[in-house]
């Protein structure tokens, strides 16, 4: 036993190491400091009142928003009462001066704009001559509103308080990203806000104004057939010139806005008349061009397809990046039109004011009777034939049409 107790004692185990919960046997020789330790009260720290913390941005907010508020409307009211100290010195009706907020003004007002007349060594009410005191309080009174505003805006804003967090969570948590990346709904809460902002945008965007504008759509027929055979340099320059007449064309009959492709362009007219004529003009020169600047074997023939509509579209729209039902069908009726034609729907030819050299088709586009004009049909109109000193005999035949 003794053997035990002596090896008891050599081993001692912190508090932090007992796990078990069985009561600690405590050794003779311990037991009175053990006792005595306990009997000695701990020490126990005073804790100190403390004041809660109260953040004083609210009320300083308040403060300051209230004072500007009221200084704003003060300075309002005042500019409005010497504009109408100022307005009553003209003729005007006698009834008007009996009138119960008058008699107020002169009662209160007179006297003040008095005091301030004797300091301008000046009278009010001067009956000889209009006074321009009140005016110029006015435009005084405007000065300092608008110097205020510029002083307390800055102010206000820095001690506007920050939005709760749960607000801004719940702002921003209408979509959620699974792992595969797509969005969805994460509650019935965001769900009736996607909702809510769906409606918001749905009736903006059915509230825009629409402008009525008519589009003119040309493109080369059988252009990549027409490069084949020929040069890089010839084809350079003979479809350049063909891009800068059609700029040209499209500059004299005030085009607003172009879209161009490698070999077709979309313009948007304001009218309807300035794009039926940009097209004829267009065919109508074609001839020339292909006599006298056309370096190529095989002449350049173009599609012509215009049509009008109500369409919403703003100075900053980019016509490439518009979709609308009105250019689909602009499209469609240059696509199915004949080489050196102009086509446009029964619609649209109800509408022009000159409708000589259009004729009625066979032809259907989306729905639509197509009518086609060519300067076939208006060979009266045209120019005489006669060959200039640039024209190639390979592209003079006057049949061409």
């Amino acid at each position: 036993m003794a053997t035990l107790a002596s090896t008891y004692n050599t081993r001692r185990y912190p508090a932090r190491e007992l796990t078990w919960d069985a009561p600690v046997q405590v050794h003779e020789a311990e037991a009175p400091q053990r006792v005595a330790a306990q009997e000695t009260p701990a020490a126990v720290p005073r804790r100190r009142f403390r004041f809660p913390s109260v953040s004083l941005r609210p009320l300083l907010f308040a403060a300051v928003s209230g004072l500007h508020r009221a200084i704003q409307w003060s300075l309002l009211t005042s500019i409005g009462v010497s504009l109408a100290m100022f307005g009553l010195q003209f003729p005007h009706s006698p009834q008007w001066d009996r009138l119960w907020l008058v008699l107020q003004l002169r009662e209160f007002v007179d006297p003040v704009l008095a005091s301030l007349a004797a300091l301008t060594r000046s009278t009010w009410p001067d009956p000889d001559s209009i006074s321009y005191l009140p005016l110029g309080l006015a435009v005084g009174g405007w000065l300092v509103k608008r110097a205020s505003r510029a002083v307390f805006l800055p102010l206000v804003n820095a001690l506007r308080p920050p939005e709760p967090e749960g607000k801004k969570v719940r702002r921003s948590a209408v979509f959620v990203e699974d792992d595969a990346g797509n969005f969805a709904v994460d509650s019935e809460e965001s769900r009736e806000l996607l909702l809510k902002r769906y409606r918001e945008i749905d009736g903006v965007l059915k509230a825009t104004k629409r402008k009525r504008c008519a589009f003119l759509s040309i493109d080369v027929a059988g252009s990549t057939r027409m490069k084949e055979s020929e040069e890089e340099l010839p084809v350079s320059i003979t479809f350049r010139a063909y891009m800068n007449m059609l700029e040209e064309i499209f500059l004299q009959h005030n085009a607003w806005k172009e879209a161009w492709t490698p070999d077709g362009v979309m313009v948007c007219f304001q009218r309807l008349d300035q794009a039926v004529a940009a097209a004829q003009t267009v065919l109508h020169r074609l001839r020339t061009f292909n006599r006298t600047e056309n370096l190529l074997k095989t002449r350049i023939s173009v599609r012509c397809g215009v049509n009008e509509g109500r369409i919403p579209i703003f100075e900053d729209t980019k016509l490439e990046k518009l979709a609308h039902q009105v250019i689909d069908l602009t499209g469609h009726m240059q696509k199915y039109a004949n080489p050196n034609t102009l086509w446009l729907s029964d619609e649209v030819w109800k509408q022009l004011k000159e409708k000589s050299g259009f004729m009625p088709t066979d032809q259907n586009v989306d729905g639509y009777k197509v009518f086609q004009w060519s300067p076939s049909l208006a060979l009266p109109e045209q120019p005489s034939l006669a060959l200039g000193k640039k024209e190639k005999q390979g592209n003079s035949d006057p049949t061409w049409y």
